[in-house]
């Protein structure tokens, strides 16, 4: 495979929920085990006191999360630079603002977007019902955000990315995605037998060299992998999203289809895992992810 550079982001802020930005410690060991290497690449997250509210009374924690992505893209863009296949272990899911603009940055625009997870992540800082950033990161990265977000060069194009596993969403962010023509599949679209085809559909239609690959350990249905940041908040928990055997199937297959340019991996939480039990089919996952060639 590609020579794989771990880059841990123990990010929380794009929704504040206590665990998040404890997973890269917390799999580590593994890591080390799977790709036979030390990791020690970590963007530096140290905030004090931080305060939810600096200069915006809607979007929450605002600075914070971009002034941490923006470490992460750098981190990212040398990465890229120097020849390697990124894999950020996050984290909430905000951290794709980073990752993704660094490799469209690098590639100039010519990178697609695979997003795999339960939620459409797609809101603006207007119709935002939370203020969390972790349900707007893909707006920052296509632009749709105003100029607080700011972060590369190069925007995602819609017709670039590609969602799977969508099944809890707002309707201003399936209006956009509709009028936009994103392609999507939700939970109930998607199962062991139809991945082939769902795979080769998306390469029919890639216009772009090269894919980020998105990956929310939240599209997993509950009752299979209940270590994930939305689980504390317990709003979003019911027979939804896609098998483990099938989520992981369906990742495989698109790292082994396409031409991976970089990967995140988000919201595990592990202090919802006290037996290891998730975090043993998360080693499960990073074995597949080592074989990509």
């Amino acid at each position: 495979m590609k020579n794989a550079e771990i880059i841990g982001m123990p990010m929380k802020y794009g929704c504040m929920v206590e665990g998040a930005d404890l997973a890269y410690e917390y799999l580590k060991d593994t890591l080390e085990k799977v790709f036979e290497k030390e990791c020690n690449n970590v963007v530096d997250i140290t905030y004090n006191n931080p305060q939810m509210h600096l200069k915006d009374k809607k979007i929450k924690f605002l600075e914070q999360t971009m002034e941490y992505n923006r470490k992460l893209y750098n981190k990212t863009y040398e990465s890229l630079k120097s020849g390697n296949l990124p894999i950020i272990i996050g984290g909430d899911h905000s951290l794709i603002i980073g990752s993704a603009s660094a490799a469209l940055d690098i590639y100039k625009g010519d990178v697609s977007v695979i997003y795999i997870d339960k939620h459409a992540d797609i809101h603006n800082e207007k119709t935002t019902p939370s203020g969390n950033t972790h349900g707007l990161p893909l707006s920052v990265c296509i632009g749709r955000c105003d100029e607080r977000f700011d972060i590369g060069t190069y925007k995602l194009k819609p017709e670039n990315l590609y969602f799977l596993g969508l099944c809890n969403y707002e309707e201003e962010e399936m209006d956009y995605i509709t009028k936009s023509n994103i392609y999507h599949k939700i939970d109930t679209e998607i199962t062991e037998e139809n991945i082939k085809e769902i795979v080769k559909e998306i390469k029919s239609k890639l216009k772009t060299k090269y894919v980020h690959v998105s990956f929310d350990l939240d599209v997993i249905k509950d009752e299979d992998f209940h270590a994930v940041n939305v689980a504390v908040e317990n709003k979003y928990q019911d027979d939804k999203g896609i098998s483990y055997e099938t989520a992981k199937k369906l990742l495989k297959s698109v790292l082994n289809e396409f031409n991976i340019c970089s990967i995140d991996i988000v919201e595990y939480n592990p202090l919802l895992d006290p037996d290891k039990t998730y975090k043993k089919k998360i080693e499960k996952i990073l074995q597949d992810i080592k074989k990509i060639k």
